[in-house]
């Protein structure tokens, strides 16, 4: 939409205001409101939140994003009816995490009872994604921001399937004011959301088979949202005039609901319920007493299609989407669309369990010491349970010792690119129409209508374009701040015409251009009162680089030439940048094989032991604390770092790209990493070793404790017939 945010600023500032009240308008009088929390009163609304000009969104990722969507349909179905791998996921998080229990409660009960007596379910999900800064070339103008990752799959009350086609018919309105309609069928790409959401549930309700029964929409007692579910409602009746919906709350059912003869579910004493669509169910407030959970139950035990089914909601947890992230885990279940099957491992970001192992305390590890670089998440509907930045590092010390922490899960944050726009949002005053830093999330539509033998149904249907503040909790990252973890420093005064400058790298790591070794003692010496996590002296002190540096001659551009550094004669400071990242690289990577040498010599006893055939010097618990230093160690360097491809900065910067793997080169980076990658893969092979030995000698040890007591048993049963008979 580059053309249509061009055209708007050269608007004045009363032109935008007028372009703003018009389409505030439009959204009153075509339904694109809700209710407001803050002074609620069910006969009045206010404007749903809305974007003044469509957000920009690649083409491609769009398209990739809908094409992928059946089949997480499809994998969704599956691990669904996959009792074995839902209980062995949720068998933790179930002991800590009391609403995901009793939905699992649910689940179990009925399963005891031979099952729902409705084998088919109706699964209406949305996947929700975002931007992330690791992009093909060919993604430009939006580079390097241009993959996509998800954020969650939600299988419950997968709401504002109404409000995306309204956004869509909004924007074109708004285009066509400030005359932009030749942008309106390359940038606007259909939805259709409403009628693909609304086809597909009454295809369920014929599937039921009673022309008399009634979809029932189950609401909150309080409704905000309102007019993204009357959509629906109404949606439904101009496809099907003579199909009926009724809206009634858990706590409302309660009273009305009840099983009949053939366990068909009945509402207000005459409403034979065919389809049961849930708009509410999906967090603890609305299970306020023991009355809805038995009223959940009631309606799981019933022959109505629900949407979702217990197992469909419980499939949708983020403990379920963490161990789906796992190698290989995904294609357990596409076994025959291999294809897709290694599309959507490349949508997962990185997914943590907090578990009592060797992973879980790596995580923990990891989350306290970059709290900024994840999220932690926990098993419910919405972000506003998030915890982000200094939250992660306090909640983790505060949970590292207790069950609490395994119903959580910790994700990589996403850094989705930045975008200006007009933000219109019914609590504030636009009079003067202030642009805004936003970001946006892309939620895909998919529908779904299968049984434990046939899929029925299994579409796409349609999208939303949610786009947010850029706050820090966000994720957003600006183009211009594509590195955000260096600072550059340059000294007031030069030496002999030359700068002296400084780049200070996140990990620790201080590369100095034209800088005196008694300035770099005294800039070190500063430094260490700042320090934290600090490595040990002599690991420190043994890594550095030294490099000489000249200037070329004009035209030539910067580059490598046996050692020394040659920097354009017109370079800017990116240019010394990409030299001292490289150098950066290296250091780091040095102080990774020094620790790798250090841990290797603190086991080396070990195989000593094992050749000697002597008793190993390790208890178990020793054991599982080295797999954890050495889990630790291995993924800063494959997943932490950029030591296996080249850093996302260099992506749309072809010559800074050139001059960063030539410096790269001359470390031996790749080399050396290949070599270090090696030395883990042998001791996590000796690790591995020693803990069998230790469990089965640990096992040993039992079977001599039976055998002695089988031993006493015996004893006392011949004392006792000795007793007995020769007494």
């Amino acid at each position: 939409m580059d053309s249509a945010a061009l055209r708007l600023s050269n608007f004045s500032a009363n032109e935008v205001d007028e372009l703003i009240e018009k389409a505030i308008d439009w959204a009153f009088v075509h339904g694109l409101c809700i209710r407001s929390k803050t002074n609620f009163t069910r006969n009045s609304i206010q404007f749903f939140p809305f974007i003044l000009l469509p957000s920009p969104f690649p083409r491609k990722e769009f398209d990739n994003a809908r094409w992928i969507q059946t089949t997480l349909n499809i994998l969704i179905h599956r691990v669904a009816q996959d009792h074995d791998f839902l209980s062995g996921t949720l068998k933790e998080t179930i002991q800590v995490d009391d609403f995901t229990k009793r939905l699992f409660e649910i689940y179990e009960i009925v399963r005891s009872e031979g099952g729902s007596a409705q084998k088919i379910s109706l699964g209406i999900l949305r996947s929700d994604l975002m931007l992330d800064t690791c992009c093909l070339r060919e993604d430009r103008p939006y580079s390097p921001y241009c993959c996509w990752k998800q954020v969650e799959i939600n299988t419950i009350a997968s709401g504002c399937g109404g409000v995306g086609p309204l956004t869509r018919e909004l924007h074109r309105y708004v285009l066509g004011e400030i005359g932009c309609q030749k942008d309106l069928e390359k940038s606007l790409p259909q939805n259709d959301s409403l009628q693909v959401i609304c086809s597909c549930i009454i295809d369920a309700w014929k599937m039921y088979g009673d022309e008399q029964g009634v979809i029932l929409f189950v609401v909150e007692d309080v409704t905000y949202n309102i007019c993204d579910q009357r959509l629906h409602e109404f949606e439904i009746r101009k496809q099907n005039p003579d199909v009926k919906v009724v809206r009634r709350s858990l706590t409302q059912l309660s009273v009305t609901a009840r099983l009949g003869s053939r366990r068909e579910l009945m509402v207000d004493g005459n409403y034979v319920v065919s389809v049961v669509y849930y708009r509410s169910g999906y967090e603890p407030g609305q299970y306020p007493t023991e009355k809805e959970w038995e009223t959940r139950l009631l309606i799981e035990r019933s022959l109505a299609i629900k949407c979702p089914t217990i197992q469909y909601h419980l499939a949708g947890t983020k403990k379920v989407q963490q161990v789906l992230a796992k190698p290989g885990v995904v294609c357990k279940f596409l076994e025959n669309e291999q294809t897709e099957c290694a599309e959507i491992n490349k949508i997962f970001t990185g997914l943590y369990a907090l578990d009592f192992d060797e992973h879980g305390e790596a995580a923990i590890e990891m989350g306290i010491a970059n709290p900024d670089k994840f999220v932690l998440k926990p098993q419910r509907e919405g972000g506003s349970n998030n915890k982000y930045g200094s939250d992660v590092k306090h909640f983790l010390e505060s949970v590292k010792n207790q069950r609490e922490r395994v119903a959580w899960i910790l994700m990589d944050k996403i850094y989705p690119p930045i975008h200006d726009s007009y933000m219109i949002r019914p609590d504030e005053d636009h009079v003067n129409g202030e642009l805004r830093e936003l970001v946006s999330e892309l939620g895909i539509f998919g529908v779904i209508i299968a049984d434990d033998e046939n899929v029925y149904i299994n579409k796409q249907g349609g999208h939303m374009l949610r786009t947010k503040l850029a706050t820090a909790n966000e994720g957003g990252v600006s183009t211009g701040l594509a590195v955000p973890e260096v600072i550059h420093a340059v000294a007031k005064y030069e030496v002999e015409r030359e700068p002296r400058e400084i780049f200070f790298f996140e990990e620790g790591t201080v590369v100095m251009w034209n800088v005196s070794e008694l300035e770099c003692e005294n800039i070190l010496d500063f430094l260490k009162k700042y320090e934290q996590s600090r490595y040990m002296d002599y690991i420190v002190q043994s890594e550095s680089e030294e490099m000489r540096y000249s200037y070329t001659e004009d035209g030539k551009q910067s580059h490598l030439r046996n050692g020394i550094i040659m920097i354009a004669a017109n370079a800017t400071n990116l240019d010394k940048y990409t030299f001292s990242n490289a150098m950066a690289q290296s250091v780091k990577l040095g102080i990774w094989e020094a620790s790798l040498d250090n841990y290797i010599d603190s086991i080396e006893f070990v195989t000593e032991d094992l050749k000697a055939g002597r008793k190993l010097r390790m208890t178990q618990q020793e054991v599982l604390r080295k797999q954890g230093e050495l889990f630790k160690l291995r993924h800063s360097i494959n997943l932490s770092s950029d030591l296996l491809d080249t850093p996302d900065f260099y992506w749309d910067r072809d010559d800074l790209e050139r001059v960063y793997q030539e410096t790269c080169s001359y470390f031996n980076i790749a080399k050396r990493t290949r070599v270090i990658n090696e030395k883990l893969n042998h001791c996590v092979e000796l690790v591995a070793i020693l803990s069998t030995h230790l469990s089965d000698r640990h096992h040993v040890r039992l079977e001599w404790m039976i055998i002695i007591l089988i031993m006493v048993e015996v004893a006392f049963e011949i004392l006792h017939y000795v007793d007995k008979y020769f007494s």
